[in-house]
């Protein structure tokens, strides 16, 4: 029987999570695996039209609980979920790929779109492929109007450089992100981190109203204001992964914890009262001693509750979630609670990669400090070194001047690409770990769009620059010789956005990818044949120059710059018998075997090479979440 999305009744029964913990026993130097719990045998229920909120003391498990009944917890080594999760008495799998929505911690958007950029983009891959422009357009709009940004409706989410959204906008835009196929479900990781107090009670009044539109709505909450409590229909309280509480929130939790012997004081936030009596002080031993005793009690008492009441672990004091009032009761039937729309079967491999490809070349050509800076630059060095070996003579110092120009060509053409590219998907990893994780597309169109993106930005501007120096420093005349240098210049171009695709699938952080890519190409350029001569390296790193494409590009450039040259030699160089021609000079370079096509050949293989590692390395970091199993018996 299909589950009615309209409606949706979450419940979970004994879940349990644990990841491996190495153990060692006595003197033995086997390490033994035990298992650490992070959440254990927790269980609820909560049903649509209902705010529920999940809270407790950092590190408590309120997140992986919240991961849990989202489908979230990523796959890690030996890492364990069991229980049952449900919706109107269903596997919840489905459910969830389909009526829910999950919205992150931290504001996973790109600076430079607008908000209504921000949905219609998200709208254009989500929404049924059937839906008419104009209802897309309209649908964004009322999720707009309906979050309150109609105002800032084309203002630019914007970051630290770029001015744009205040940040209570953004966590309101975040939301707006996964509420435009109308989620039946709807999990949130602390909504209200890194807001002001003003922002945060917005934040979550925005969240209360989509519940009582029928919505369920389950967030992580450190310690929420008064104010904010109050907002709650269901809270659930954990303690290092033991629930604490799980039933109403407002009187019937304050009855629960007065029967513990925990009564809240008068004109106390029960919130704060709650963290203080399940959360243990580390700050002394005494103190850590007694509030331990205390969260065990309390421990002790939760589950003697349980075992008077239902023995699923929730509704035991008495809270039972079906007897709700008749205004709960209204808002459970919904207000607007149409159907979630679902994307039938997601879009198109073609819809996708023209969508990612617009956004990605709109989000780095709006960037205009950054590329007048890097353009500015990169013609800065380009007049220079062409001024300073400006119209070079056919003699016998310019065999030197010409090998160090065509060396600093392949080396600024490998730095150039590769560390500009290396910090590309950084940028958009949150964003794009968030919308893969949605199903929006996959790794092959987020691939090709970023490929096809920095290919004008980088390989075109690459091009101007190489022909003005080419002609500037007098290099070979010749239609074949020019045409060849470029070719050369464009292959090693390609070959270093492929490895700067390689090191930016490689890496989380811009930080981190800024700092591993320029060391990369370095020891590239030690074993480029310039600076060692490739005789004496020795055999156990030697391997390195075989995969070096500066020492491929460097030396088809010579070739192709010397093979049968001719240069004049002046009487000094005949007095000190310094005559030598092209062929001869490549000799000394220990380059007179080396063949341009032949290398050319190398340098394509490796644009195919780092380019298809690069793709692995992205599609293997794509978002893999756990199941949930059944516990053993």
């Amino acid at each position: 029987m299909a589950t009615d999305p309209s409606e949706a009744v979450l419940e979970w029964r004994n879940v349990t999570y644990s990841i491996a913990a190495p153990k060692s026993e006595g003197k033995s130097s086997e390490v033994k695996k035990s298992r650490r719990a992070i959440l254990n045998d927790v269980s609820g229920k909560v049903l649509s039209g209902q705010f529920l909120a999940i809270m407790g003391p950092s590190g408590s498990g309120k997140t992986s609980l919240l991961n849990a009944l989202a489908g979230r917890i990523e796959v890690t080594k030996e890492a364990e979920l069991t229980g049952e999760i449900t919706v109107n008495g269903e596997d919840a799998t489905d459910f969830l790929a389909n009526h829910s929505a999950y919205i992150m911690q931290d504001d996973a958007l790109f600076a430079l779109s607008t908000v209504f950029e921000t949905l219609m983009f998200v709208a254009q891959l989500r929404l049924p492929k059937t839906m008419p422009i104009a209802d897309k357009k309209a649908r964004v709009v009322e999720v707009i109007t309906e979050l309150g940004l109609i105002t800032s409706k084309d203002t630019l989410v914007g970051n630290q450089r770029v001015r744009g959204l205040s940040g209570g906008e953004r966590k309101r835009l975040n939301i707006g992100v996964d509420m435009l196929h109308n989620p039946r479900l709807l999990f949130c990781d602390e909504p209200t981190s890194g807001l002001d107090s003003f922002q945060a009670l917005a934040v979550m009044e925005t969240l209360a109203e989509l519940a009582k539109k029928g919505r369920v709505v389950v967030c992580s909450v450190h310690q929420p204001r008064s104010s904010i409590y109050a907002m709650l229909d269901q809270v659930i309280l954990l303690s290092m992964g033991n629930p604490m509480y799980n039933g109403a929130a407002g009187d019937a939790c304050d009855a629960y914890f007065a029967k513990a012997g925990h009564p809240v004081p008068n004109s106390f936030n029960p919130a704060d009262h709650y963290m203080d009596a399940i959360s243990i002080d580390y700050r002394t031993l005494d103190k850590t001693e007694a509030s331990s005793k205390q969260v065990e009690d309390l421990k002790a008492f939760y589950l003697a509750s349980n075992a008077e009441g239902d023995s699923n672990g929730y509704d035991a004091v008495g809270l039972a979630l079906e007897e709700g009032t008749a205004t709960e009761g209204e808002r459970r039937r919904g207000v607007g609670s149409g159907a979630s729309q679902t994307t039938n079967g997601g879009p198109s491999l073609w819809m996708a990669l023209l969508l990612l490809a617009r956004r990605s070349w709109k989000e780095q050509t709006r960037d205009k400090t950054a590329l007048i800076i890097k353009y500015v630059l990169n013609t800065f060095f380009t007049l220079m070194f062409s001024f300073v070996y400006f119209r070079m003579p056919f003699d016998q110092t310019s065999l030197q001047d010409r090998t160090g120009i065509l060396f600093f060509q392949a080396m600024n053409q490998a730095f150039g690409s590769s560390i500009g590219i290396s910090q590309v998907i950084p940028v958009q990893l949150k964003v794009v770990r968030r919308e893969r994780a949605a199903g929006l597309y996959g790794s092959l169109p987020y691939f090709l769009a970023t490929f096809l993106t920095v290919i004008p930005l980088e390989a075109v501007p690459q091009l101007v620059y190489t022909i003005a120096l080419y002609f500037l420093t007098g290099l070979r005349p010749g239609v074949s010789h020019v045409f060849t240098f470029v070719g050369i210049m464009m292959l090693e171009n390609f070959v270093a956005i492929g490895l700067g695709l390689v090191l930016s699938a490689s890496f989380k952080e811009p930080e981190m990818a800024g700092q591993i890519a320029p060391a990369v190409v370095v020891l590239f350029l030690m074993f480029s044949g310039y600076f060692l001569n490739e005789a004496s390296i020795p055999a156990w790193i030697g391997w390195i120059k075989y995969i070096s494409f500066i020492r491929y590009a460097f030396q088809a450039l010579c070739v192709n710059e010397f093979s049968g040259g001719t240069f004049t030699c002046s009487e000094d160089d005949l007095a000190i018998s310094r005559c030598l021609q092209g062929d001869q000079w490549l000799e000394q370079l220990d380059f007179a075997d080396v063949s341009v096509g032949l290398n050319c050949m190398y340098l394509a293989i490796m644009i195919a090479g780092f380019n298809l590692l690069a793709y692995v390395i992205l599609t293997r970091n794509a978002p893999k979440f756990l199941g949930i199993r059944q516990k053993e018996l």
